[in-house]
């Protein structure tokens, strides 16, 4: 079937016209970008600048070598004059025109490849110049929208967090086009944010659409009807959705590729109608397309694909109004009418079923005391503290206490620390961002013993100031939550979490005798979070409204009598306030677990001591430390199943390991087979290939002599 168009292409005209066309669309496109390699140098750095240079640099250079690989394949005629504006202004105004609508940060292959699809698919295989149905430089933006849209980015990657936000484009349009954009009209107008390199300076973009019209390289009826008709149209829209009508006129105007499109693609002589009717028609739905699409669409912007679609309706509209212009002029105003009164009330129509977003409130994390103790865990205190995350992403640490001493601190979770700062400092007290203080820190407080006495005079300036204090903060807590020791008697200060959860914890204060494996007292000291007729009221033996009879039964026997460590297995918690009094309960079975593992020595006043290794906290080491004074007697290593040959069990036996290096020996002699100076203690290095084993054993030791102080 051969399909025949009424119309003239530019191939057509005499040739000398067609390329004085081409030689002032390129000055216009040229001066646009020049502009906008400017821009990015002056307002964001020469990163900036460079990139933006570079896009249109391959760009250009694929476009052309690209055009002239397929002159060749398709045998085009290239002399004379179709030679410079074939080969040379044709598809050099392609790859800048293309490049202009692409975003500062976007890969430089993914330009290639666009400008690649340009001329080879937009245009080559039509025929080359003058024969293509779609305006190419759309044809290879859309392909890459479609095929690479996560990596045309507004931004350089690395950029500050101030110049990677949403366009204005994309913002409004999260807001249904109902909000206001966080820029004034001038910004917007003027170009002052990060958008489609071609697209940001509106202002320009005009100047230069009224300098095409002047030089007659474009009709100036397609940008005057879809610049106005999208004017109209959304002014309309404000008006339906009762919001400043003028504002939201402007706004559309002066964002996104409406100004640029209407002046650079939609004008292209190739693929627009001929006739001054249709380019009238063309410009009205090219509007209303935009307009349709930008408010209802999930695609924030409307040009590109009001463009194609309208590229791909040409034919027809030339079809339907080419022939005279200087008769039936009022049909021809009815016809411009009838077409814009569909446009606006088609949009004047979306615009009703448009609806404010409401906005998600912000969970704002419930504020957690600076430190608060959560449980007792394999010999150790599990304190939650506020971190450099504060109240969203609080740090969970492990300490180790014996007497008034922090044995050691050990990360269980903290994913609001950052690498480089604070969770380096958590886990070695080497990062990039730390000081010398941070590795003296990590040696001392974390890796290392400190009393309560040291902790108001640690230095925590250590490049993780935040991080630093929560791990002082934790031991503060840790040692708060350890007994108190007088003879027998231990009395605990603990937290346990109620109705009011970790939010608002119960504080307990907790007396065991240790002789006689009692409770002697359970005092509630502080329950904010527990309600009256419920928690309050039993903790205060009162039978609230939402108790049973159960909560007098646990009043009278937990917290106003003496309870055996065997009888506390059996508590009935039930009460009507159960959650009140199983945080109870369970603060009773963590005092006891801590009773239960405070060291004390055996006939020979040596501590035997439980030590996780290589295996961890499933089978731990059994470690015989004596402490005489200032001098540790031996060590002990009399159960070591978890540890491995090779590693940890061949050191404890001063075998020297294939996995082990020269300072496992070293460890064995001094440790494992001779006496040394409680002062070396901290000096010792475990790093001996067996590093898990060598620190358990270390652990040990420092309870031996943190008890026998």
């Amino acid at each position: 079937m051969k399909i025949t168009l009424k119309r003239t292409s530019p191939n057509y005209r005499q040739k000398l016209s067609t390329i004085n066309i081409m030689q002032n669309l390129m000055i216009a496109v040229i001066v646009l970008a020049a502009y906008s390699v400017g821009f990015n140098f002056i307002k964001y750095g020469s990163d900036y600048g460079i990139q933006a240079l570079l896009i249109y640099v391959v760009a250009g250079v694929v476009a052309f070598v690209t055009d002239l690989l397929c002159g060749k394949l398709f045998k085009r005629n290239d002399a004379g004059d179709n030679k410079y504006l074939n080969a040379v202004l044709s598809p050099l105004a392609t790859g800048l025109i293309f490049a202009l609508t692409l975003p500062i940060g976007t890969p430089l292959y993914v330009v290639g490849v666009g400008s690649f699809i340009a001329i080879f698919f937009g245009k080559a295989i039509f025929g080359g110049f003058g024969q293509n149905i779609f305006n190419p430089a759309l044809v290879g933006r859309v392909f890459v929208h479609l095929s690479f849209s996560s990596q045309l980015l507004s931004y350089l990657p690395g950029a500050a967090d101030a110049m990677t936000g949403a366009t204005p484009t994309a913002a409004l349009k999260a807001t249904h086009w109902l909000g206001a954009s966080s820029l004034g009209l001038a910004d917007l107008f003027l170009g002052n944010y990060q958008a489609a390199l071609g697209e940001a300076c509106t202002v320009l973009i005009l100047i230069l659409g009224v300098f095409l019209i002047w030089r007659k390289v474009i009709d100036a009826r397609i940008p005057l009807a879809y610049l106005g008709t999208t004017l109209i149209l959304a002014f309309i829209s404000g008006l339906v959705c009762g919001i400043d009508p003028i504002t939201n006129a402007l706004t559309h105007i002066a964002i996104g590729g409406v100004a640029f499109g209407a002046v650079f693609m939609a004008t292209d002589p190739v693929t627009s109608p001929t006739s001054p009717l249709g380019k009238i028609i063309y410009g009205i739905f090219l509007g209303a397309i935009t307009m349709i699409i930008r408010l209802k669409a999930n695609y924030p912007e409307g040009v590109l694909f009001s463009i194609l679609i309208m590229n791909m309706l040409t034919p027809l509209i030339d079809n339907l109004t080419t022939g005279r212009t200087n008769q039936k002029t009022l049909k021809q105003i009815i016809v411009i009418a009838v077409c814009f009164l569909v446009s606006a009330g088609t949009v004047g129509g979306i615009s009703t079923t448009l609806k404010p977003v409401e906005e998600k409130p912000v969970k704002v994390p419930d504020p957690i005391p600076d430190y608060l103790f959560l449980e007792y865990k394999d010999g150790a205190y599990i304190m939650q503290v506020k971190g450099f995350g504060g109240d969203g992403a609080p740090v969970k640490l492990a300490v180790t206490i014996s007497g008034d001493k922090s044995l050691g601190v050990t990360p269980v979770k903290y994913k609001g620390e950052t690498a480089g700062w604070g969770a380096d400092l958590l886990t070695s007290g080497v990062g990039e961002s730390l000081n010398a203080n941070a590795k003296v820190f990590y040696d001392k407080v974390i890796a290392g013993s400190v009393s309560a006495d040291e902790l108001d005079g640690i230095d925590t300036a250590t490049g993780a100031t935040y991080t630093a204090k929560a791990v002082v903060n934790a031991i503060k807590g840790a040692l708060e939550a350890a007994p108190k020791v007088e003879g027998d008697l231990y009395t605990f200060n603990l937290t346990a979490n109620g109705y009011g959860g970790k939010k608002t914890p119960m504080k307990l204060e907790i007396v065991i005798n240790k002789a006689t494996s009692m409770f002697e007292s359970v005092k509630v000291i502080e329950a904010n979070g527990e309600t009256s007729d419920f928690g309050a009221d039993m903790i205060r033996g009162v039978h609230g409204e939402g108790l049973n009879s159960k909560a007098q039964d646990f009043y009278d026997k937990v917290l106003n009598s003496q309870v055996a460590f065997g009888d506390v297995d059996g508590i009935d918690t039930a009460t009507g306030a159960t959650m009140t009094a199983t945080g109870i309960v369970d603060a009773m079975k963590t005092a006891m677990t801590i009773v239960n593992d405070v060291l004390a020595p055996n006939a020979d006043g040596a501590y035997v001591i439980s030590a996780n290794g290589y295996a961890g906290a499933s089978n731990p080491m059994k470690i015989e430390v004596k402490v005489s004074g200032d001098t540790v007697e031996y060590v002990k290593v009399l159960e070591a199943n978890g540890e491995t040959s090779d590693f940890g069990a061949d050191m404890i036996r001063g075998v020297h390991g294939e996995g082990l290096n020269s300072k496992a020996q070293d460890f064995y002699d001094l440790v494992l087979n001779s006496s040394f100076s409680v002062s070396d203690v901290d000096g010792i290095d475990t790093a001996t290939g067996a590093t898990k084993t060598a620190n358990g054993i270390m652990e040990a030791v420092k309870k031996a002599i943190a008890a026998s102080n």
